[in-house]
């Protein structure tokens, strides 16, 4: 299997399976899937029909990726996208995806963490970092000024407040990866994936059908709101995210 990241000014990642056997070749495709991010793609080429893998991949991911495979002579090309960068409805729906990805990538933090494979944890984590704090600063910044859900008292003050607290565990976790103090890395992420869990557990049911509620009264807000979002998360406002969360 030959891996190759994405070339400079693109979000590419190619993944070549082509005489890798469905044993190992099913668990590639997923795991490189589970981390992809808005405006992000993998190309695949295999040499046989790749359609089981992909259901199987799309099947562990809820649906969270969209699929095309062609066959080319001896072998299928395939592109896998994020499913969400083009068939949410509205922005609840976009920020529930981030969600799952964003659990998706802890996840794998935690299990290369937790079998020692360091380099790999730190990269999934960076990949991660990024992704929370553009997923944070969307919800702070832009959506809670305009949709509203009780600042001072109510869901949105309860999520601004959990916020803060996995921005600064999140924190946590970079420093030890910066000063290599790996041996506190599996109890760390540990106590931020549970952090997680809870956090979008309420946020989905509390302050996410308010939120629904008051984009969908105001269709071309929503449809504005769902175009930021989706650019926002692909990186499009990184200097802004990247002020208000320093690395």
């Amino acid at each position: 299997m030959a891996v190759s990241g994405p070339p400079k000014g693109e979000n590419t990642i190619f993944l070549d399976l082509r005489g890798v056997a469905d044993v190992s070749a099913g668990p590639q495709i997923f795991a490189h899937a589970q981390r992809l991010g808005l405006g992000q793609r993998i190309l695949v080429e295999i040499d046989r029909d790749p359609h089981t893998l992909l259901r199987a991949a799309a099947f562990q991911m809820r649906e969270a990726i969209s699929w095309s495979a062609e066959e080319a002579g001896q072998a299928w090309q395939v592109e896998i996208r994020p499913r969400a960068g083009a068939d949410a409805r509205d922005v609840v729906e976009l920020l529930v995806w981030d969600h799952y990805r964003l659990d998706r990538q802890f996840s794998g933090v935690l299990a290369a963490a937790n079998a020692g494979r360091m380099e790999e944890a730190e990269a999934i984590f960076l990949e991660y970092w990024i992704g929370l704090r553009r997923h944070v600063y969307m919800e702070n910044h832009v959506l809670a000024p305009v949709l509203g859900g009780g600042m001072e008292q109510g869901p949105l003050a309860d999520m601004l407040f959990e916020h803060d607290s996995i921005v600064e565990q999140s924190r946590l976790v970079e420093e030890t990866f910066r000063e290599q103090d790996h041996a506190l890395l599996p109890a760390i992420c540990a106590v931020l994936s549970g952090s997680l869990a809870k956090h979008e557990n309420r946020e989905e049911n509390t302050l996410f059908p308010i939120w629904q509620a008051a984009s969908n009264r105001d269709r071309p807000r929503a449809a504005q709101l769902l175009e930021r979002t989706q650019a926002l998360l692909a990186g499009a406002e990184d200097p802004a995210v990247r002020q208000t969360f320093p690395d």
